[in-house]
This record gives C-alpha cells, sequence and structure tokens, in this order.
C-alpha cells in the first residue's frame, strides 16, 4: 500500500505528466477500457524512450505498482519518480529476488504491475526480451495486457523543439496468464519464449512504421576500425579482436548515453565517433570505459544489454586499444569509426 504522502506526490506528478502529454505532444490513445482490467494484471508494453514510463504513470490506475530501474543513478526528474513515487527498483543485471518477490506478492494480492518486459530503452529487435514478466504471471496467475507505445523513440527532442510529435498508445485485449509444461529443465526456455511471443502481440498493435524500425534493428550489423593520423603511428590491433560490439555500443545513442550522461565517464571521443582526437583523450576514453565495466553500477551493463558474448568481446576490444595506444607519439590523433550496414529482409519460404 502506498503511504498518503507518495499517493499525493504521484497525484502531482499524474497531472504534470497529463498536461506535458497534452500540451507537448498529439497523443492518441487506444483501448482505454482494457486499463480498467482487475487484478493481478501485468500491463506490458515495449520500451522505446523514458517518455514511456511518463506515459504508463498517466495511463496506470492510482493504486498501480510501477517497477523501475535501480541499477544506475537516474537524472532529473526521472530521480525523482524513481525515489518518491513509491516504484519497485530493480537491480537489472543481476538477479533481484527481492524485487521479483515484492512483485509476485503485490500480484497475489490482487495488484496491477506496470512493466516493461524488453528490460530498457536500448535499440534492439521486438524479440530482444527478458523473461521477467513471463515469470510473474506463472508465479502469481496473473493476465498481461499488451501496450504498445509508437513515436516515442528520442520523442523529448522533438518536444523541446515544439515539434508535438504523434504518439500512438494502444492496448490490447487480456491475455491469459502464461503457463508451462512440468518440466523444470525446459521450464527458462518456455519462459523465454513466451515473452517473445508477448513482444510479438505489441509488435501487432504497433504503426507500421514502428514495426519497420524494429524490422531494421534486427537487420542491422556493426563493424568498428580505429583509424589513426599519421598513418603506423599507432601499432596495429591484434587481427583477432573484433570491433564490432565496441561499434554496435557506441553509435546506438539511448544504449552509450547513460555511460555519458549517467556516469560522466569522459568518453568524447567515442560520442563524437569518426572524429579525430588525440591519442592519449582516446586513450583516456577508453580507460574509463573499461574501468566502468569491471566494477560498480556498470559492471553488468553490457551483459543485460547485448549479452555475455558482445559484453566479452567489448571488454577484449578495450584492453587492446588502451595497450596499442599506451605508448604512442604525442602527435598521433585516433579516431574510432563505428559502420551499420543492413542485411536484405529473408524471404517466406527461405532456408
Amino acid at each position: 500500500m502506498l503511504d498518503r504522502r507518495t499517493r499525493l506526490l504521484r497525484r502531482l506528478f499524474r497531472i504534470a505528466g497529463l498536461l506535458v502529454v497534452r500540451l507537448l505532444t498529439r497523443t492518441t490513445i487506444t483501448g482505454r477500457d482494457y486499463l480498467q482490467t482487475e487484478g493481478p494484471v501485468i500491463f506490458a508494453g515495449n520500451h522505446m524512450s523514458t517518455f514511456d514510463a511518463l506515459l504508463l504513470l498517466v495511463l496506470m490506475p492510482p493504486d498501480a505498482v510501477l517497477v523501475g530501474p535501480g541499477d544506475f543513478r537516474l537524472l532529473w526528474p526521472a530521480n525523482l519518480v524513481v525515489h518518491h513515487l513509491g516504484l519497485i527498483l530493480m537491480k537489472r543485471g543481476a538477479v533481484d529476488r527481492e524485487g521479483l518477490k515484492r512483485m509476485v506478492d503485490a500480484l497475489k494480492a490482487g495488484g496491477r504491475l506496470g512493466i516493461f518486459p524488453d528490460g530498457g530503452t536500448w535499440e534492439k529487435p521486438i524479440n530482444d526480451v527478458k523473461s521477467g514478466a513471463t515469470y510473474l504471471s506463472l508465479m502469481s496467475g496473473a493476465r498481461i495486457v499488451p501496450m504498445a507505445y509508437g513515436g516515442t523513440y528520442r520523442v523529448w527532442t522533438r518536444m523541446l523543439r515544439l515539434q508535438f510529435p504523434r504518439i500512438t498508445v494502444t492496448i490490447g485485449a487480456p491475455l491469459p496468464p502464461v503457463t508451462v509444461s512440468g518440466d523444470r529443465k525446459r521450464r527458462q526456455d518456455e519462459l523465454q519464449a513466451a515473452a517473445v511471443d508477448i513482444m510479438y502481440k505489441i509488435y501487432d498493435l504497433l504503426p507500421p512504421d514502428i514495426q519497420a524500425r524494429y524490422d531494421r534493428l534486427a537487420r542491422e550489423r556493426y563493424a568498428g576500425s580505429l583509424e589513426v593520423r599519421p598513418a603506423g603511428a599507432v601499432p596495429p590491433l591484434p587481427p583477432d579482436v573484433p570491433l564490432d560490439a565496441l561499434a554496435e555500443l557506441v553509435i546506438k545513442p539511448n544504449l552509450f548515453s547513460p555511460l555519458y550522461h549517467n556516469a560522466r565517464l569522459p568518453v568524447r571521443p567515442l560520442v563524437r565517433h569518426g572524429r579525430f582526437f588525440p591519442a592519449r583523450r582516446m586513450k583516456t576514453a577508453i580507460d574509463a570505459l573499461h574501468a566502468a565495466f569491471a566494477e560498480g553500477d556498470f559492471s553488468s551493463y553490457l551483459e543485460y544489454r547485448l549479452g555475455d558474448a558482445k559484453a566479452a568481446e567489448i571488454r577484449s576490444a578495450l584492453v587492446a586499444i588502451s595497450a596499442a595506444l599506451d605508448s604512442v607519439d604525442g602527435r598521433a590523433r585516433v579516431a574510432f569509426v563505428p559502420t551499420v550496414t543492413e542485411e536484405e529482409p529473408s524471404l517466406a519460404g527461405d532456408d
């Protein structure tokens, strides 16, 4: 139960959020009646922007339990929201048993829970999803209401420019509680498959242009290179050290931004990727990233968002680049150049 102060603050934030939505966006909401679905119920939506969380706060019933990130420090005003509105803060990147128990208990008590099954706003295909929502449904018997947010990616910039972006929220009919077979060895795979199925139901509710964006993200492939002036001023990297995953990290705005906005790491040479910087500044950026991924709030950042294989590849790339820049001529300038290409869509019936 929320205390009186938290209920008052949530009401004030809801009013402020509603004003932002009405005055600065052109938002269309379909399926409002499903917001009144009786608990236990999980409202599950795709997540492309922090603006999705604002919409969830505005739309959800006042008694709803909301879930937020608790793995690193958020910026104003998001930090006020997560710490003063009674959210359950989850430590992403690890199994947060306490947080999961609080959510299961709330649902078993007949509560309504708002969650983003895909785990965060970083750029990813529709089927890049965590199994948390399906686990909660399985453990509590909660139905799942799909919520499709369209047009919210990087929407804050368009709002600040008074472009009044068009946003859609489509709420679908409740789905039955998740069930799995009795085979415990298969349970996690079944929960993951159910989570992917939910995301595709959300996908079906999205506008065609947002569907196309998710499709494009699934086809994108990344490559990186280290360019040096003058040529030969920096020793070449070992041939078995790929830079593809590092390229993916720095080229995706929502994926990379917490590292310089929230953690305030000195990574400008990677933010301004493709531009030449003094080799020592590049080394400082590379070493700062490596240290952040070694311990502290961001130690599991890569694994949670990109998976173990890409995380290991990035760590190896950072070590190799740092070693190459260890004792270079002070006049050397270096640029990290990420590129992205798009695979051709596969045709139905192809092997």
